[in-house]
Formats: structure tokens, sequence, C-alpha cells
């Protein structure tokens, strides 16, 4: 029976579209150089791990932001996360869940920052516990994350399900026991039922 309710942030809780946000500030060459350079590059995801900061990626990175971008580049980098609207839907089906008993758990791939700015999501107001990144060294689907969400807050793995937007972060969490839902195609429609199919009132 599945008594926890396991979410990612980013594409789950909270708009996270660096392409679009992007396109709308940039011309389309300097968008793309900024995701690929800053977004999709292998550094973000140690930013994330916590061992490297924002502030050491824009030195790395800065000679190739274009003069009349840079001071909007720099303030993206430093925080994303005003550009990552939470989605009014899933808050709804977060606070159904809490009302209906189920522990509601935090499990994302996310830098210090995340602590600046949480209290700002308010889905977050309604959950039971954090387990991020940057406080374990580890990112998801390295399997010690998933394992420290268990120990630190006492649950049994197949006693949880897991929604996360990638599916590789999907099979970490099979891979540990848990059960999973890939929100990929950002229905919240099709989460409900498929929650309802595994036994979840919603």
């Amino acid at each position: 029976m599945i008594k926890n309710i396991i979410f990612d942030m980013g594409g789950v809780l909270i708009d996270h579209n660096p392409e679009k946000t992007l396109s709308a500030h940039f011309d389309k060459e300097t968008a793309e150089i900024i995701s690929k350079e800053i977004f999709r590059n292998p550094l973000w995801a140690e930013r994330d791990r916590g061992v490297i900061t924002s502030d050491e990626i824009i030195a790395q990175k800065k000679h190739l932001f274009p003069e009349q971008y840079k001071d909007k580049i720099i303030e993206m980098v430093q925080n994303f996360f005003p550009y990552m609207p939470p989605f009014e839907d899933m808050y709804q089906v977060v606070k159904t869940l809490k009302e209906n008993g189920y522990g509601i758990y935090l499990l994302s791939n996310v830098a210090p920052e995340f602590y600046e700015v949480k209290d700002t999501i308010p889905a977050l107001s309604l959950f039971d516990g954090f387990i991020v990144s940057c406080d374990y060294q580890m990112v998801k689907p390295e399997k010690g994350l998933y394992l420290a969400l268990l120990e630190k807050f006492s649950l049994k793995a197949e006693e949880c399900i897991f929604i996360d937007d990638v599916q590789k972060n999907i099979d970490g969490a099979l891979a540990v026991g848990m059960d999973g839902h890939c929100y990929s195609h950002g229905n919240v429609d099709i989460l409900k039922n498929d929650l309802r199919l595994k036994g979840i009132k919603i």
C-alpha cells in the first residue's frame, strides 16, 4: 500500500523550461549558446550536486556572454527560480493528497539557492520533508540519494511512489523498490488516473 508520495520539483511542481525562458529574453543565437554552455552543460548538474557554485560557473563561462545581455544572463544563472512559476494544478494535487493522509516529500536535484526561495513555492508549505541533491553531493538517478530519503524519514520503499518528469530518475526510484510515475506528459489528469489505479486516493 502506498503511504508516501515523493515529488520532484522542476517540471513537476514548477515550470522548469530554460529553452522557453531563454528564447523569450535573448536572440536565437544567444539563447542557444546559454542553453548549451550553462543549463544543458554538465556543470549545471555539478552545481546541483553542490560541488561548484553559480558564481564559479559564471567565472568559467562569462567570456561567452554577449555584452548587451551579460547582466541578465548572470542574474539568471545566480537565481533561475523567478523564471520557473509554480504549477497551480499540481498544488491542488499535493493539497488533496496531503488532506487524504499521505506523507508528502521532495526529492530534487537543486543547488543551495533552493533554501532562499523555497517559501515562494506554495506547494512546498505542505511537504513533510525535503531531500535536495546539493546537501548530499549526489544527484538523481544515483541510488544513494533515494536511499538517503528513505533513511532520513524512516520510509519503506514499497510504500512510496516517486513522481518525476525524467524517466531515468523514475528508473532510479524503481531500482530501490519504490513505485514511480513519469510526469513527462505534464498532464495532471493522466497522473491522477494512474495514482487511482495504484490505489491512491486523489
